[in-house]
């Protein structure tokens, strides 16, 4: 099982479902991916794949009129050693705080802070959890893109924050890195669409999934399609929250090539 040892400071490295019904989700992930859930709180719980922690599920917060139904969303975290230092950094680079530094009992951390193209990032500071304890599985984080209608103002603003170099724009496209080590990506939004961090989850085969998504009441937003890293499909789950279905070679495979 591919495990990603420590994290460096900006690398994405954990994954918070934020939704109005937490049991709803545990249920449509349990099914989707084979999650079992560890609670850590009334309406919180850290999923795990092989009794190893893969992302967190925790209820969405209401900020509307009493009634309103908050959105669910994925948000990614980055790595972050000091989350008061680098939150004064988001400032001066133009983007806002959120949410200032919160401890996640017995797990790290964690601040909530919106860039200046308006995509929503955490930042975690690891305590008993890391990060994400198992990547590049089935089942498990695969990849973090953030998308935005200004790459450039975006390659601009992480570079700052948290130190980003970047290879040449593939295709729009350009892979962030930390340390030399390939880190996440970051590329232009569709027309129309908002500035995000978008969350790449790993499967065997794309195809299943999404049909096994559609049955459990998610929609398929597009594909499943060929990409040059692999077989995806953009989907939200039942509560709409969006995320990307990504093919990586099982074990098995692996070994037989």
């Amino acid at each position: 099982m591919p495990k990603p040892g420590t994290y460096h400071a900006g690398v994405p490295c954990w994954v918070v479902l934020t939704t109005p019904d937490t049991a709803r989700a545990r249920a449509f992930y349990g099914a989707l991916f084979d999650w079992e859930f560890v609670p850590t709180g009334p309406d919180e719980a850290v999923a795990t794949r092989y009794g190893v922690q893969v992302a967190a599920v925790e209820r969405a917060r209401t900020t509307g009129p009493p009634g309103t139904r908050p959105p669910a969303d994925w948000t990614t975290f980055l790595a972050c050693p000091d989350p008061p230092r680098t939150l004064a950094t988001v400032r001066a680079a133009g983007g806002r705080v959120t949410r200032e530094p919160y401890d996640v009992p017995d797990q790290g951390r964690a601040a909530l802070a919106v860039d200046p193209l308006g995509a929503r990032f955490g930042l975690w500071r690891a305590g008993t959890i890391d990060g994400a304890g198992l990547v590049d599985e089935p089942g498990a984080l695969a990849w973090n893109e953030h998308l935005s209608p200004d790459p450039d103002a975006a390659r601009a603003f992480y570079r700052r924050v948290l130190g980003y170099g970047y290879d040449r724009p593939r295709a729009g496209h350009t892979l962030a890195r930390v340390a030399g080590l390939p880190a996440c990506s970051i590329g232009p939004a569709g027309q129309g669409e908002e500035a995000r961090w978008l969350v790449h989850f790993a499967t065997a085969d794309t195809d299943r999934t999404a049909e096994r998504l559609r049955a459990l009441g998610g929609t398929v937003v597009a594909g499943p399609a060929p990409a040059p890293f692999g077989r995806t499909a953009l989907v939200r789950d039942d509560a709409g929250a969006e995320f990307v279905l990504v093919a990586v070679p099982t074990r098995d495979s692996a070994a037989a090539a």
